[in-house]
Parts: structure tokens; sequence; C-alpha cells
């Protein structure tokens, strides 16, 4: 009998995987409190790359400076980077969600600010300074307490579904949310997108309120203030051996992976010989790869997951290695895909591994740790730029690329705590 002589009974079959694998890939959303946690973080996130392009092109305009388009860069990551170690200690001390809303809500005035000042035509590179360190501030108070709530939601068990939903969310804002505000900047101008930003970010604010909050156990935080606690807490990571591997996985890999995204601009002009519509092409596409990654990971069940992890490290150092010996454009954008598979799937997972396997009283310290991954990633991007400079920027990033390939190897064959993770 043929494979088509149950025409009916394969169709049902065929709706039962189809609605079986949707069930899972989609498990966290019939939370009713993640539900809500999820369309506030869609708005979050959408601001946040809102302000990227609009904060960008405004520094732009004013100065017509490169210089100060880095500047504005170093001077949010620094901040940034100071205030999450505060973050991650207010996160072990007070309600997640409270401590994110009270950070949104500083955000919410710096970005009304920046509205008002170009509503009176007042607007100066140095008030968009302020506001970059203002929001580094914010962010850093935002994210620890923001990556520590999943698994207050959702649980241990279903949270790899619940981060892959969230980075979905993410990758999804990371495609719409400059498309709008490029939009808004060119038929209506900067300050309704500031305007628009403000209404984002108490928007946030308000569903949050929609989800329970929690208070942390009274007898975690430390009575000897901030510094102390956070000393406990990397104190802890030291001795806790599997959550301080995973975090240097985290650390290797974004020194190794994550320098391709500064170098990008000057790869697509001097290698694939593309103009800025090809750039936007590109990153977009790696976005979109990002977003597949995630969905799929959301769809399978917990298990092997640090072979999954090393995996996804391997996928993503073997693509870029291919990437950068690439001079064709169209194989370029095919292999970013593979890029944005790989290097979602490692987030992912190295976010919910991590959560699995740390204490609740530290689980916002550790964030806070984990948020430093983005100063190893400059770093790797000023290596990768010397080299680059030195013997080419195919060379230099294809020698990154393939560390990280050979890192994954390494970690596979000699760290079996590692590995096998489930």
């Amino acid at each position: 009998m043929g494979l088509d002589a149950h025409p009916e009974r394969a169709a049902a079959t065929s709706r039962g995987l189809r609605s079986l694998t949707t069930a899972r890939t989609f498990e966290s959303l019939r939370d009713r409190d993640f539900r809500w946690f999820f369309i506030a973080t869609l708005g979050l996130n959408a601001t946040m790359n809102m302000q990227m392009l609009a904060r960008g092109y405004l520094v732009f305009e004013l100065t017509g400076s490169y210089a100060a388009l880095g500047t504005m860069a170093l001077f949010l990551s620094v901040v940034m980077l100071g205030f999450s170690l505060y973050g991650g200690v207010l996160a072990d001390r007070r309600s997640k969600r409270l401590v994110v809303q009270v950070g949104q809500l500083g955000a919410a005035l710096t970005s009304a600010a920046v509205a008002v000042l170009l509503f009176m035509d007042q607007l100066r590179y140095e008030h968009l300074l302020v506001a970059a360190m203002a929001q580094g501030a914010t962010s850093g108070v935002i994210f620890p307490a923001l990556q520590s709530m999943p698994p207050e939601i959702v649980g241990l068990g279903r949270l790899q579904n619940a981060v892959s939903l969230n980075m979905a969310g993410m990758n999804t804002m990371r495609l719409f949310g400059p498309m709008l505000a490029g939009v808004m900047l060119a038929i209506i101008g900067p300050e309704w997108v500031y305007v628009l930003m403000t209404a984002l970010f108490l928007l946030s604010v308000v569903l949050l309120l929609r989800v329970p909050k929690r208070e942390p156990d009274p007898g975690a935080a430390s009575p000897r203030g901030g510094i102390e606690e956070f000393r406990e807490g990397l104190a802890y990571i030291l001795r806790t051996r599997t959550v301080f591997l995973l975090l240097a996985l985290s650390f290797v890999t974004s020194l190794l992976g994550m320098p391709y995204i500064r170098l990008l601009p000057g790869f697509v002009a001097d290698v694939l010989n593309g103009d800025a519509a090809q750039l936007g092409l590109m990153m977009s596409v790696a976005g979109i790869g990002s977003l597949v990654g995630v969905l799929a990971l959301a769809s399978l069940e917990s298990g092997q997951r640090g072979k999954l992890l090393l995996l996804s490290v391997a996928v993503t150092g073997l693509g870029l290695t291919a990437f950068s010996a690439s001079s064709n454009y169209v194989l370029s954008l095919a292999l970013m895909v593979v890029v944005g598979v790989g290097e979602s799937g490692r987030q992912a997972l190295n976010n919910v591994l991590l959560h699995t396997h740390v204490e609740d009283a530290y689980r916002g310290r550790m964030a806070s740790i984990f948020m430093m991954q983005v100063g190893t990633m400059a770093l790797g991007a000023f290596a990768v730029g010397l080299i680059a400079e030195a013997v080419g920027p195919q060379l230099g990033l294809g020698s990154f690329s393939l560390l990280l390939v050979l890192t994954a190897l390494a970690i596979y064959a000699l760290v079996p705590r590692l590995r096998d993770l489930e």
C-alpha cells in the first residue's frame, strides 16, 4: 500500500505534528504572567532600537563627526557597565519588577527631556551625551533584573522556551524598531520619535503591573551594603564551577565571535564592494537568522543543552570563517543567516543554563556580570581592527572566527562538565 493510500489520515497526522510543534514553540505564552511580561519587553526592545538609530542620526546631524559617534558609544557603555554591577545587587535585594519599572521611568524622563529640547530647537551634542550617560545608567539598572525575571515567572522547566521567545521578540524589534524610527525621522522629524519612545517606556511600565510582584527572600541580602553584596556574588560565582565555566565561555565567545558586528560596515564596503543599502540588508539578514534560530530552540525539548551550546558556538565560528573568506555578496548574505542562527543559539542556551544552575539569591548579580561581556566584545573588535589594518579584514576576522571553532572543539573534548550539561 502506497504512502498516499490514506490521504485523510496523512493530512490529520501532518496537522497534529504542526499543532504539537506550534504548541511547544509558544508554550510559555500560555502563562498569563509571561504573556504580559513578553508584551512589555517588546515595547522596551522596540524603544531601545529606535533610540540607537535616532541618537546616532542626531549626533551626526549636529557634529558630522565619526569621533563624536564613537565617544557617545564609549560613554554609554562605560556608564552602563558600571551601573550594571549595582543593578545586579538591586535585582537580588528588591522586587525585580519594581527595579525594571523604576529604571524605565528614568528612561522615559530622559527621552522626554530630549523631545522637549528638540521642540524648542535647543538640542546640542552635550545634551545628547548627558542623555546617553543617563540611558547607560538606567539600562545598567534594568537589564540584570529583566534577565532574571523569566525564571521567577515560568520556572526552570519552561525556561528554555521562555528565554528563546524573549530573544525572538528582541530580534523582531531589532528588525522593525529602526525601520519605524527611520520612517518617522524622514516624515515627521526626530522630536516625534522621542515622544513615541517616551510613550512606549511608560506603556511598558503599566503593562508590567499585570505581572505579579515577587519579593526576594528577606534573609538573602547582606546587611553590609551594595559593594559587599557584589563581592559576595563574585565569590559565589568563583566557587560555583558550572556557573563560572558558563560565564567564562560567554566572555571568550563574545571576544572571538562578536567583533564582526563592529567591523561589518568596513567589511561590506572594502571586501564586498557594497553600499549603505547592502549593509542594511546584511544586518537585517543576520537578524532574520537569529529569529529563526531562537524559534527553533523554543520548539525543542530540554536536554543535551551543553552539546547544543557548543554546537551553536561552532556553527557561529564556521559561518564567520566562511563569511570572512567570501567576496561574493549573495553568498555572504546566506552565510550571515548561518551566523545569526548560531549566535542566537549560543546566547539563549548560555542564558538558560546560567539561570538553571545559579541559586535564586545570586541571580541578579550573575546577570550583571553576564552583561559585562559587552566589554570583551569591544576589546575583540579593537584587536581584530588592528589585525585587519595590518593584514586585511578577511584574515583579521577569519583568524578570530577560526579560533572560535577551535575553542568549541577544545571545550567539547576537555571540559565534560560543560559538554554534558542538561
